[in-house]
């Protein structure tokens, strides 16, 4: 009887990678609206000077704010402070779903000494 009316529907188990995922995301979301983490669609960021680059990042999914953390927290990995030149695209499907594409460059700024 259960096969010909179906199984009772279970919730699919969270695994310990996606646990992490949502954990890394979420550190990630709080370093940014906490301002530790600065993106600039410039070249540069006023009143710092790029220290380092660690190259570009992308991340890619269907939900945005997945796609915008995952990118800051691919920046918080490579132990950079900032993303510059910050892009973005959407992707329309013909089923309606869309993809979305955020990337830009990776670095470590340093502050610029003001003349007094």
């Amino acid at each position: 009887m259960a096969l010909m009316f179906g199984s009772p529907s279970r919730k699919p188990s969270r695994t310990i990678e996606d646990a992490k995922k949502d954990q890394r995301l979420d550190m990630a979301r709080n370093l940014y609206l906490g301002g530790k983490v600065k993106i600039v669609t410039t070249e540069e960021v006023p009143n710092r000077e790029v220290l380092g680059t660690f190259g570009l990042i992308v991340c890619r999914s269907y939900n945005f704010d997945n796609a915008f953390y995952g990118l800051i927290a691919q920046a918080i990995d490579a132990n950079a402070d900032a993303i510059v030149c910050y892009r973005e695209s959407v992707s329309f499907h013909p089923e309606g779903d869309k993809f979305y594409s955020c990337y830009g460059t990776a670095v470590r700024l340093k502050k610029v000494k003001q003349p007094k």
